[in-house]
Formats: C-alpha cells, sequence, structure tokens
C-alpha cells in the first residue's frame, strides 16, 4: 500500500467574535514516498496549520474541512486513540517551539525515551542508546551531560536539536520538520541540514520541511509548495520554483533573498485590500488586474510540469 499523503480540498477555519477566520483554503497536495517536500512562504501564511492537520494537532476550536489520506484512511476522521498510535511512530512532528515542547521541570533524557518506551517500540536500553546517538549526530559529542540537563540550562539552539532528536526518536515513517534550522547559527544549520538529509534517504518513507529558509529548502527539497494568506500559489520541483518563479509571489520571495540584493516584496496598497474577492496576492502584487480582484485565480499546469495559481498564465487576462 502506498506510502503517500495525499490532503484533498483541505479548509482551516477558527471561529471568532464576529464571524469566522479562514486560515487555509482548498489546498490540494499529495506529498509523495521517497520525496522531501518543502512547504515556504512567509509567517502566517498557514505552512504550520497545514503541517498539524495532518496528525490532529490543531487548537479544538479548529473547523477542519477536507480529506488527508495516508495508507488508506482519511486522518481526519480517526479518533484520537486511533491518531495516537500513528503520531510519533507512523508519522513524527519536529516542532518549531522547544518551550511549548519541551518539560522545564524533567530532565532532557528522561523526556526523549519517554515516548518510545510508552510505546514499547524499543527496550530503554535500545531507547537509551538511540538517544545517546541522535544527540550526537545533532551535535551534543558528550550526550550524557546533555541527558542531565533541563531545558532551561540550555540555549534556544541546543534545546531546538533536542526536539529535533525527538521527533526522531520512534523511527517514523513520515517526519514533518516544522523550522527545524530556527534559531540557528550557519554552522549549525548545515549540522542539522546533514542530519535530516541523512534520515529522508535512509530512514524515513518521506519527509515534509516547514520553513523560512529557502536556502535550506533549495538544498534538501526534491519539491516545493509556496503558500500565501493559506492558498497554495505555486508548487512543483524545486529546481525550476527557484531557478525560475513563476508566480509573482514567488518571485518576490527569491527576490528578497540576501545574494539577490534584500528587494523585499511591496507593501499591500490599503485601498485594495477590503475589496479584494480573488487572488489574495493581488493588493501587493505588481501584475494585479481587475480580474485578479475579482477572480479567484485557478490552478494552471505550466508545461514544466509546476503548478501556479495566477491568472496571468490563464490566457487573456
Amino acid at each position: 500500500m502506498s506510502k503517500d499523503i495525499e490532503i484533498r480540498n483541505l479548509c482551516v477555519s477558527f471561529p471568532e467574535k464576529n464571524g469566522v477566520s479562514q486560515v487555509v483554503t482548498d489546498v490540494h497536495a499529495l506529498f509523495g514516498e521517497g520525496v522531501v517536500t518543502g512547504l515556504i512562504g512567509e509567517s502566517g501564511s498557514g505552512k504550520s496549520v497545514l503541517g498539524m492537520s495532518i496528525l490532529q494537532l490543531l487548537p479544538k476550536n479548529a473547523v477542519v474541512e477536507g480529506s488527508c489520506m495516508y495508507e488508506g484512511r482519511n486522518l481526519y476522521n480517526l479518533t484520537q486513540e486511533e491518531m495516537r498510535k500513528i503520531r510519533g511512530q507512523e508519522i513524527a512532528l519536529i516542532p518549531q517551539n522547544p518551550s511549548e515542547s519541551l518539560n522545564p521541570i524533567r530532565r532532557i533524557g528522561k523526556q526523549l525515551i519517554e515516548g518510545v518506551t510508552a510505546h514499547k517500540s524499543l527496550s530503554r536500553k535500545e531507547a537509551r542508546n538511540r538517544r545517546d546517538a541522535l544527540l550526537v549526530r545533532f551535535g551534543f559529542p558528550e550526550p550524557e551531560k546533555i541527558n542531565r540537563a533541563y531545558t532551561f540550562q540550555l540555549s534556544g539552539g541546543m534545546n531546538q536539536r533536542v526536539i529535533s532528536a525527538l521527533g526522531l526518536m520512534e523511527q517514523p515513517e513520515w517526519v514533518i520538520a516544522d523550522e527545524p534550522t530556527k534559531g540557528l547559527d550557519a554552522i549549525l544549520r548545515r549540522q542539522v541540514y546533514r542530519v535530516l538529509k541523512e534520515i529522508s534517504e535512509q530512514e524515513t518513507r518521506g519527509m515534509i520541511v516547514i520553513t523560512h529558509d529557502i536556502a535550506l529548502a533549495g538544498a534538501l527539497c526534491k519539491r516545493l509548495m509556496v503558500l500565501y494568506k493559506g492558498t497554495v500559489l505555486e508548487q512543483g520541483e524545486t529546481a525550476q520554483i527557484l531557478e525560475n518563479p513563476a508566480h509573482p509571489y514567488t518571485q518576490g520571495l527569491i527576490a528578497s533573498l540576501p545574494e539577490k540584493g534584500m528587494h523585499p516584496i511591496r507593501r499591500a496598497d490599503p485601498g485594495k485590500i477590503s475589496e479584494t474577492k480573488g487572488c489574495r496576492f493581488y493588493p501587493r502584487c505588481p501584475y494585479g488586474t481587475e480580474k485578479c480582484r475579482k477572480t479567484l485565480p485557478p490552478e494552471i499546469q505550466l508545461p514544466d510540469g509546476r503548478l501556479v495559481r495566477c491568472n496571468r498564465y490563464a490566457g487573456d487576462i
């Protein structure tokens, strides 16, 4: 049976005092077995919400519509008990916020092995050996010192690497890595990249990398999905997108990189925001037209195979 993760018609919203906030809108995505897929976009684009939805880790007030198929099951329809058997063992999360993921009053070593021993996927001795091996791989040459430590005794970057090891403890089939290089310097980013690359090639069926680090995405990911305000605007092979971005938003992201001269995406035109019923990027788009303001762009397949949601590729605008 295929180990692909396929999302169809995903919409995620949250109730508010004055209505409903739509955070993810009509997302279709295939995360293929054997492929590392990167989710890139500005903060608030819906990357983490999409990733968390796969494991049913969104807040209780989230309204999730659509389907997420894995091994013939719709993960959105499973009970919490059924999901507990999948989390960590089948699909694991490397979260982006160590302060919310690690217990400050428990030693690091115990936290790293408790999930494995609770699920009985490894014996206590095997769990300790795997824990220490992962800590060494993530740049801790003396793992026993880390095992005895508490989170407040470690730097933010050290805790970030600890939760990366935590996410990989149960040797999952899939890994969702949410900002795995957040808060790390250039040397540690390269180290985390090497570990994730080894894991993706040797130990997992597939990986989803949620990141602001476009250099990391370019080096690690075979495919990219570009999100803006909860909508996928472009997806396809990484090299195609980074070397020749098609959507104006993707072009802006690439142009804003330091090596490209740090040309920021222009701010939204205040007069265009409230009247927008079509493309979400219209208020900031240098090519926006009346059709873009009124019409939600369709997803167009380009000759090179990538998908782009932009009226510029939908014929005469």
